[in-house]
């Protein structure tokens, strides 16, 4: 059913494409198509989408809205974000409370520097993707970009409680432990960000630190036990 299921909408998100004027190009490329008044002819566009859908899937929307933001999801990692804006759209149009879609508004949206709208995004995202732990960590990650851009101390303080939240449950996430480390640095505690550090490289299956950033980190304080090592 699964697979039928994703056939059929893609069939539907390309019908409905047809319909679209140069004039929906714009909304369609904003979270929420912007959340602007639509002309009759987009509206007459969605409601033909609408009850495509209620009559191929016996008006499972919810269901329907999870495919379409799969395949949003499938577009961002082949690096076609307008085309991933436009399912998440539709996915939002099926289900304005659908996690993965208002996710992946965010991260489209945080990758054009609009990150105090991501966090917005985020934060509507959250109630339905609590336990995801990627969400999580994209989530606390945010939250130190905005605090830390903003110099908002309410925010710096939920990063940080957010990050130390997933080590608990994931101790070995590097990604999460990176980016806490991120946070320390720039608020002046070098050895705190090391410590993240060496946890992280320490990770099971640990990805590669960010170069630029342990270098950064380096130049404000060398790696503890580094002159032990190379004996001096």
């Amino acid at each position: 059913m699964k697979t039928s299921l994703t056939s059929l909408l893609l069939a539907l998100i390309l019908g409905t494409a047809l319909h679209q004027t140069v004039a929906a190009q714009n909304i369609n490329l904003e979270p929420k198509y912007g959340l602007v008044a639509k002309t009759e002819q987009q509206q007459a566009a969605d409601q033909s989408f609408l009850d495509e859908v209620d009559r191929q899937t016996g008006g499972d929307r919810a269901k329907a809205a999870e495919q379409v933001a799969l395949l949003g999801w499938s577009l961002v990692r082949k690096n076609a974000p307008q085309d991933a804006m436009r399912r998440f759209n539709q996915a939002w149009l099926l289900d304005h409370s659908n996690g993965p879609a208002l996710w992946g508004m965010a991260v489209l949206e945080s990758a054009k520097g609009k990150r105090p709208e991501a966090l917005k995004l985020m934060a509507e995202a959250e109630p339905q993707l609590r336990g995801n732990v990627d969400f999580e960590v994209d989530y606390a990650k945010a939250v130190s970009v905005v605090g830390l851009q903003t110099k908002d101390k309410a925010l710096l303080a939920d990063a940080a409680k957010r990050f130390d939240a997933i080590y608990q449950q994931h101790p070995d996430h590097a990604a999460n432990l990176q980016n806490w480390a991120i946070l320390l640095y720039y608020t002046g505690d070098y050895r705190g960000a090391w410590s993240k550090i060496q946890l992280a490289e320490n990770a099971p299956g640990s990805m590669p630190m960010d170069a630029k950033f342990i270098a950064a980190l380096e130049a404000k304080m060398a790696r503890p036990g580094a002159d032990a090592i190379s004996g001096k």
